[in-house]
């Protein structure tokens, strides 16, 4: 993350997980990056339909 610039990206974090939230994991990532506009993220649940799940997340965030 460090060696990183994410000066003028948007970054969204998400994960995907059985049982655990996504936590502080996102602020923790921006704080350490140290630049970019780091967004609220996302955690998908482990199951079948996450697939759908996720692709209407990313179409949700479209920026256009």
């Amino acid at each position: 993350m460090k060696a990183n610039d994410f000066t003028g990206k948007t970054v969204i974090p998400f994960c995907t997980s059985a049982s655990y939230s996504l936590g502080e994991s996102g602020k923790r990532l921006a704080e350490m990056a140290g630049t970019g506009d780091w967004l609220d993220g996302q955690r998908f649940s482990e199951n079948p339909s996450v697939k759908s799940t996720m692709l209407s997340f990313i179409k949700s965030l479209c920026f256009c």
